[in-house]
C-alpha cells in the first residue's frame, strides 16, 4: 500500500497548496515503485498557471506536428500501395490480353491445319459438323472494383483523437468489487476507461493490469469490448479478505478507488433460511410506519435498501447493516410531477446508483439518483406515459437491467415486456415475444444473462440474452415449484431464484438455471388454546390450503403473510416486504 508524502518544506505556499491537491501516485508493479498520475501534470496554481498553459500549448503543437507527420506517412503508404496495385493490375491486363490473343492464334493455326477439334452441336441428336468450330475465348477483358466501398473506406480512413485514457478518472463497477464474492463462484467487474472529462472512451486496446494481494487465490481473464469497457471475469479460490489493484495503460497507473477491498465468503446454506426455532423468523426487521410496502432493492454496495412505500406514495431508504433500522431518507408524495408518485411498485438500482421506479398509476418510469454519502434521493427524469405504443405503458411493474445497458420493463397492462437502451436516451429496442400471451409481473436475470419473467399465469418464462424465448417452468398449485401469483422475483450471486409466491403466502427458492426446487418458508397460523398441544410449527411452510385465515381476524397469523417484494445482497441478507402486514422481514 502506498502513502501520501507531504510537500517538501522548500515549496512556496502556492506550490504547497497545489501539491496538497495531488493524490498518491500509482504503484509501479514491475519496479515496485510509484507511477506519477497523468492528471497531476495538468494541475497548477494561480502563480504557475501561465507557465503550465504555455507548456501544454507547446505540447499540443508538438503533438500536432507529430500527428501531421503521421498523416503524411500514412497517406504516403496508402499512395504507395495504390501505385503498386495499379502497376500490378496494368501488368495483369497486358498479360491477360496477350494470353487470350495467343490462345486464339494457336487455335487458328490448328483450324487451318485441319487438326482442330470441331464444335459440339447443341442438339445432342445432331451430327458433328467437321467445319464448325467454337473459338476458345472471347474479347471480354474488363476492370471491376468495389469503388464505392473503397471510396467509403478512404473517406473514413483514419481519425484525429483529442483525448486519451486517464486511469485516475477511470472506474470499476461490478459485484467483484462492490459486493462480497463466494468461494469457487464466478464473479466479474467492469473497468470503464474514461478520458480527462471523465467520459467513457469509445475505443479499446488499453492494457489492463490486475494485482491481487494473494494471486494464488484468484483466477481471472480480461475481455476487451472495444468500446472503452473491459470485462474482468474473476474466480475466487479461497475465503477471506483481500485487496486488488487495477491499473490501466503501459505503466499500470491505478484507476479511481484502487486498491479495492475484496471479501470472499463461503456459499450459503439455503435450507436454513426462515427456519428459526426461536421465533426470530416471525419478527419484522422494519416495523416503522409503512402502508403496503412493495418492491425493494439493494444499492450496488448491498448496504442500503430502497423500498417502495406504496400506499404512502413515497420511497424509503434503510441501512441494511443496522440491527435496529431507521429510515435514513423518505422521498416523494402523491402526484404526477417529477419526484411524485401514484402507487410506486417496483424498484431497481443500477451500478451508478440510479434508482428506477415503476410509477404504476402514473403509467411511467421514474429515475432518481441516490447519494450514499448525503443519504438523499432526487429525481433525474421520467419517461413513458399511458398508452399502447412503444415507450408507453399501462400499469408498469417489474424492472431489471441487462449487461449491455438495456432497461427491461414489465408492461403489465399491455401484456408485454419492453426493452430500452439506457445509453441512448432510453430509446425503445424491442419487445420480448413468447409462444403464449404474457401478463408479466416481475423480471430478473440469471448468471448466464438469461431473462426470467414471472407471469400472472403462475409461470416463469425464460428468454436468452438476446431476448429470444427459451422455455418456461411452473404452474398454479401449492406444491414445491408451483406458484399462486409469483408477484416478485430476484436472483442472487449463487444463481438462486427467490420467488414471492404471494397467493401461497410463502417464499420459494429455485435454481435459476433450470427451475429446480431448493427451499421454501413462510408464516403460519398460531393455534388457539385447546386446538392441539403446541403452537403451529415455527418456520414451517404455510398451510397447503390456498386460502389460509385472514390475519385481520386477529393476531393468529405469525410471520410472513403476503410477500410483495424480495431483495438479496451478496452478504446473504434477504429482505422481503409484506404488503398485507406492512412489514419488512429480514432473513
Amino acid at each position: 500500500f502506498f502513502r501520501v508524502r507531504p510537500p517538501p518544506a522548500s515549496h512556496s505556499p502556492a506550490e504547497g497548496a497545489a501539491a496538497k491537491r495531488l493524490r498518491a501516485p500509482s504503484w509501479d508493479w514491475a519496479r515496485g515503485g510509484m507511477v506519477q498520475r497523468r492528471v497531476d501534470a495538468l494541475l497548477c496554481s494561480r502563480e504557475d498557471a501561465k507557465s503550465k498553459v504555455e507548456a501544454v500549448v507547446d505540447g499540443i503543437q508538438m503533438q500536432a506536428d507529430q500527428a501531421q507527420a503521421a498523416v503524411e506517412e500514412g497517406m504516403n503508404r496508402i499512395l504507395k500501395l495504390l501505385e503498386e496495385r495499379k502497376q500490378a493490375l496494368l501488368v495483369q491486363v497486358s498479360d491477360t490480353a496477350q494470353r487470350k490473343a495467343q490462345s486464339l492464334q494457336k487455335q487458328l493455326a490448328a483450324i487451318e491445319a485441319g487438326t482442330a477439334k470441331p464444335a459440339t452441336p447443341e442438339d445432342p441428336d445432331a451430327a458433328v459438323d467437321p467445319d464448325t468450330f467454337l473459338l476458345c475465348t472471347d474479347e471480354v477483358l474488363l476492370f471491376t472494383s468495389k469503388l464505392e466501398e473503397l471510396e467509403g473506406h478512404i473517406r473514413s480512413f483514419g481519425s484525429v483523437l483529442e483525448s486519451s485514457t486517464y486511469a485516475s478518472y477511470s472506474v470499476a463497477r461490478g459485484p467483484a468489487v462492490d459486493e462480497a464474492m463466494k468461494k469457487e463462484v464466478p464473479s466479474f467487474v467492469w473497468v470503464y476507461a474514461n478520458d480527462l472529462n471523465q467520459v467513457q472512451r469509445k475505443e479499446g486496446g488499453e492494457t489492463v493490469a490486475f494485482n491481487f494481494s494473494s494471486p494464488e487465490d484468484f483466477e481471472f481473464s480480461v475481455e476487451d469490448m472495444a468500446d472503452g469497457r473491459y470485462k474482468v471475469n474473476v474466480l475466487p479460490k479461497a475465503q477471506g479478505d483481500f485487496s486488488l489493484r487495477i491499473g490501466l495503460g503501459p505503466d499500470g497507473e491505478e484507476i479511481m478507488g484502487s486498491p479495492f477491498s475484496l471479501s470472499v465468503l463461503p456459499p450459503p446454506n439455503y435450507t436454513k433460511i426462515g427456519v428459526d426455532r426461536l421465533g426470530g423468523a416471525s419478527k419484522p426487521w422494519v416495523s416503522e410506519p409503512m402502508c403496503h410496502p412493495s418492491g425493494l432493492c439493494f444499492d450496488r454496495t448491498g448496504r442500503y435498501v430502497v423500498i417502495a412505500d406504496q400506499s404512502n406514495d413515497r420511497l424509503q431508504v434503510f441501512d441494511a447493516s443496522s440491527s435496529t433500522p431507521e429510515s435514513i431518507c423518505a422521498f416523494g408524495r402523491k402526484g404526477q410531477k417529477a419526484g411524485e408518485f401514484d402507487t410506486p411498485g417496483y424498484v431497481a438500482i443500477d451500478r451508478e446508483d440510479r434508482v428506477f421506479v415503476s410509477d404504476i398509476l402514473n403509467h411511467r418510469i421514474q429515475v432518481l439518483s441516490f447519494n450514499p454519502k448525503s443519504k438523499s434521493l432526487w429525481p433525474i427524469r421520467t419517461f413513458g406515459g399511458k398508452g399502447r405504443g412503444f415507450g408507453e405503458f399501462q400499469f408498469p411493474r417489474g424492472l431489471a437491467f441487462t449487461e449491455n445497458g438495456n432497461l427491461i420493463v414489465c408492461d403489465h397492462g399491455n401484456g408485454r415486456v419492453q426493452l430500452f437502451d439506457m445509453n441512448n436516451g432510453f430509446k425503445f429496442v424491442k419487445c420480448l415475444e413468447a409462444p403464449e400471451p404474457l401478463a408479466p409481473l416481475d423480471v430478473a436475470l440469471n448468471r448466464d444473462g438469461e431473462i426470467l419473467v414471472s407471469d400472472q399465469t403462475n409461470r416463469i418464462h425464460v428468454f436468452d440474452s438476446q431476448g429470444l424465448y427459451s422455455r418456461s417452468f411452473g404452474k398454479k398449485g401449492t406444491k414445491d415449484g408451483m406458484f399462486n401469483y409469483p408477484v416478485s422475483i430476484s436472483v442472487d450471486d449463487m444463481n438462486m431464484l427467490f420467488v414471492c409466491d404471494q397467493g401461497n403466502r410463502r417464499m420459494q427458492i429455485l435454481n435459476a438455471a433450470d427451475g429446480a426446487f431448493v427451499h421454501k418458508w413462510g408464516g403460519w397460523k398460531r393455534q388457539a388454546e385447546g386446538e392441539g398441544g403446541d403452537e403451529g410449527e415455527e418456520g414451517a411452510s404455510p398451510p397447503a390450503s390456498p386460502e389460509p385465515p385472514d390475519p385481520d381476524a386477529g393476531d393468529e397469523w405469525v410471520g410472513l403473510h403476503r410477500p410483495a417484494g424480495v431483495a438479496v445482497n451478496s452478504q446473504g441478507q434477504i429482505l422481503v416486504s409484506d404488503w398485507k402486514r406492512h412489514y419488512i422481514f429480514k432473513y
